[in-house]
């Protein structure tokens, strides 16, 4: 039996669901790119406070930034690293994840997530936050929305299934999407910010504790109106509402779409920073609210 889902501090969490989901099964070499050494974590992150990691994950102790541990999740079809980096304190329970890129055309999430790394987070905090750049390395590289089999990562998860042109044969049928759903079901963020392009938006589908924690989000990153965002089509296989469905202890996630204007100076609602672009106001609300998750 899992324990009671914990309470946010903002607003009271939801309980969900739970669902069995293997560690990640592509297979990563001890060269993979992104890592300088082939030592596994295991052996050089401090035992006390990080957990193993899955079988498969390359990860190592780093000084880039703020980030102080950096992990290759996966790979893409192409063969491109899918790297996690985490910063703050590796033993707080609070825990948020950004996902900076789903769809390689959409810019703006992978800088924000460049801002996130440079925040100070101290080491004593009681928050972590881990980031992906992108979960889509060869979309990103070309700056095509789907992956190098022509699939759309967010209609191939399992929540809601169903196969179009651009899903997948199967939910989880693309290494991209395995290597995301075998971190979160690793890590089981507090919170899950995915972060796309572009229009002007938070996503508050489904409500309860999602939809507050989107529209605290939008208020501090001055990014508006939250409501429940269309999918243009039934919203199948959605990583957002896989997540939110099957977290153990009440997580959510929910999708931010940043305007294409988002290098523009604009006004933030974070305390201390009033003003910036909407990039730099998008990763302040992230950090603030990492502060802020359930303890």
């Amino acid at each position: 039996m899992h324990p009671a889902p914990r309470r946010h501090r903002l607003v009271p969490l939801l309980a969900a669901g739970v669902i069995a989901l293997a560690s990640p099964t592509t297979s990563v070499p001890a060269t993979a790119a992104g890592a300088t050494t082939t030592t596994r974590a295991a052996a050089t992150a401090p035992a006390a406070t990080t957990p193993t990691p899955p079988s498969g994950y390359v990860c190592r102790t780093v000084a880039l930034g703020a980030v102080t541990y950096s992990c290759v999740i996966g790979r893409s079809v192409d063969g491109r690293a899918i790297v996690a980096q985490r910063q703050g304190n590796p033993a707080a329970q609070r825990v948020l994840v950004v996902v900076g890129q789903m769809h390689g055309e959409e810019w703006a999430g992978p800088l924000t997530v460049d801002v996130i790394r440079s925040l100070p987070t101290p080491a004593a905090a009681d928050y972590v936050i881990w980031t992906v750049r992108t979960m889509n390395p060869d979309g990103g590289r070309v700056g095509r929305r789907l992956t190098s089999h022509r699939v759309d990562l967010n209609a191939n998860f399992p929540t809601k299934f169903a196969v179009t042109p651009a899903s997948g044969p199967r939910a989880l049928s693309e290494p991209e999407s395995r290597a995301m759903a075998g971190f979160l079901t690793w890590v089981q963020p507090d919170l899950v910010i995915s972060l796309h392009g572009f229009s002007t938006a938070v996503d508050t589908t489904g409500g309860g504790t999602r939809a507050a924690d989107a529209r605290a989000f939008g208020r501090l990153a001055n990014i508006s109106p939250a409501h429940p965002i269309p999918c243009g089509r039934p919203c199948t296989g959605n990583m957002t509402d896989w997540y939110t469905a099957t977290a153990r202890h009440g997580g959510v996630a929910f999708t931010v779409e940043m305007p294409r204007t988002s290098r523009a100076v604009t006004t933030c609602g974070v305390p201390g920073h009033r003003r910036g672009t909407t990039i730099q106001c998008t990763a302040w609300a992230a950090a603030y609210l990492a502060a802020r998750l359930p303890a």
